[in-house]
């Protein structure tokens, strides 16, 4: 990923001089959990000028210049639910690969699935294997393929509320998914799919597959060029997949870039029972004591799932300060038992440690930050017998400013604070669902959800209105994403063009674009 001249901000909606978010149910999701029932967010350019009742903020606006009163716009958030953007700091692009892995070439008969290489503990082998297929498929798509899916892809984080994002390596090229952020609008901490080693081929040790110097160089480039973004919503940091496809050289080159750039590093570990085995067969030793060895254990550590390890892992878990995030309503889906066979997630959380949520990804949309909060608070308090355990302000806190911590990015956004950057998620809280509910955040946990996101300000620009992103033609960009999907899966991936025809040219739910949706809307 050579560095470039980066685009500035056109082509994004413009930003008023000053914007006040009047009368909303106003949840800050700051240290203290403030709420303001009746409050408001007063916007100054790309900062929060001021948050609190209504009141309160009204005096703010007086303070203003007379060219920012002039161009002040007032948004009524009287029936609104007003939240800091979610921060996502675990994703993949995986829509590249929609059509193979059980995805849309599934029967629509559900009764004969039988359990996938993440379920029953893991398959491990499959696992590696499939991470190195991931890793291949990268190189081989095309750029103009990997812009039209990095853009689909990056929109529907957009129009599910995520204002900041964490790319954990993806079936994508850094550089597209890099483009796709700025061009939308978004916040993004870019990486790559770097991997040299696969598991599992039967002899015991791990089989290279790639240079790690390579692999280093790849991913040095990606730090450097998002280094020379001037937007502010661009960065990047080291990850890896899994600790089956990383040898101790890419370990510790990782290590390196991490600590030399100052940045989080992000990789799956503790994830799946069968883990622990397999990791050890292979390095002899288990997966948190291997990136203790390797230099990454450390506060720098976002450790992706991490649920099972032994005693002695969890005090050095513990000691190092690590980040933990995961995704709790992803896991039933996959068969993963993450969240609640050790329970140790939640334990770690009560001990200390850091602990966000994140959708992880998958080969269709996966659920969004909204159903990540209604599963963690869910969940949290059934595994502990106990509704008080992790309240719904909690499960905001950890879609937002403790993920925003996790990606070394929680002094710009991530609460609503004054001085923060101005990223806001707004959604109706005044239909049946919410009525005579003095807590609409546990209403919208309850029956509300991604499809609810009404308003997505970054940076005090309004990147989704009433449901629409004003500044990207939709229609053209599921289009583009089609065609990409379509070259790439007949180029690369085999699919037959018998099974093309059908899914793209005979579906009749494809041919409509959601005309029909619409329609019953109006």
């Amino acid at each position: 990923m050579n560095a470039a001249p980066l685009p500035a901000d056109e082509g994004l909606p413009a930003r008023p001089p000053a914007l006040l978010i009047h009368g909303g149910h106003v949840c800050t999701a700051d240290a203290a959990a403030r709420v303001h029932p009746t409050g408001s967010v007063l916007v100054v350019g790309d900062r929060i000028a001021a948050v609190g009742p209504a009141e309160e903020v009204a005096q703010a606006v007086t303070a203003l210049t007379p060219a920012q009163r002039a161009g002040l716009r007032t948004l009524d958030a009287g029936s609104m639910l007003v939240m800091p953007g979610f921060v996502n700091n675990h994703w993949h692009d995986l829509f590249a690969v929609r059509l193979p892995f059980k995805g849309a070439l599934r029967p629509a008969d559900d009764r004969a699935d039988e359990p996938g290489f993440m379920a029953l503990g893991g398959d491990i082998a499959k696992v590696s294997a499939g991470f190195e297929g991931f890793r291949r498929l990268v190189d081989a798509l095309e750029p103009d393929e990997a812009r039209a899916v990095a853009r689909y892809a990056l929109w529907t984080q957009l129009r599910s509320g995520t204002t900041t994002l964490g790319d954990v390596g993806s079936v994508n090229r850094p550089e597209a998914l890099a483009d796709a952020a700025l061009d939308l609008g978004i916040r993004c901490s870019v990486s790559a799919w770097v991997a040299d080693t696969v598991c599992g081929t039967g002899s015991g040790a791990p089989e290279r597959t790639r240079d790690a110097d390579t692999e280093l160089a790849w991913i040095q480039g990606v730090l450097d060029r998002c280094a020379a973004d001037r937007t502010g919503r661009l960065r990047a940091w080291p990850t890896a997949p899994y600790l089956t496809n990383m040898s101790d050289e890419l370990g510790r080159g990782l290590a390196r870039l991490s600590t030399e750039y100052d940045v989080p590093f992000a990789t799956h570990v503790g994830a799946l029972r069968n883990e622990a085995e397999a990791v050890r067969t292979h390095f002899g030793t288990t997966p948190v004591r291997r990136l203790d060895r390797l230099g990454l254990l450390n506060d720098r550590l976002m450790a992706v799932h991490c649920a099972f390890a032994d005693p002695e892992e969890q005090r050095m878990l513990l000691d190092a300060g690590v980040h933990i995030s995961h995704s709790p309503a992803k896991y039933g889906p996959t068969g993963e038992s993450t969240l609640s066979e050790t329970g140790l997630i939640p334990d770690l959380k009560r001990s200390g440690l850091d602990v966000s949520l994140s959708t992880d990804g998958g080969v269709f949309p996966v659920m969004g930050m909204a159903e990540e909060m209604r599963a963690a608070w869910q969940m949290y308090n059934e595994l502990a017998a106990d509704h008080t355990t992790l309240p719904a302000s909690e499960a905001l806190a950890m879609a937002t400013r403790i993920g925003a911590r996790g990606l070394g990015w929680e002094r710009e956004v991530g609460s609503l604070e004054a001085g923060k950057q101005a990223d806001l998620v707004l959604v109706p809280v005044d239909d049946w669902r919410y009525l005579l509910n003095p807590r609409p955040l546990e209403g919208y946990l309850t029956l509300g959800g991604t499809a609810d996101v009404h308003t997505v300000l970054v940076a005090g620009r309004m990147l989704l209105e009433n449901g629409r992103t004003p500044h990207v033609d939709e229609a053209a960009l599921r289009d583009a994403y089609l065609d990409a999907l379509r070259s790439f899966s007949a180029r690369v991936l085999g699919i037959a063009e018998k099974e093309l025809t059908a899914l793209f040219d005979d579906n009749a739910r494809l041919r409509t674009g959601g005309t029909a949706r619409a329609a019953h809307r109006a």
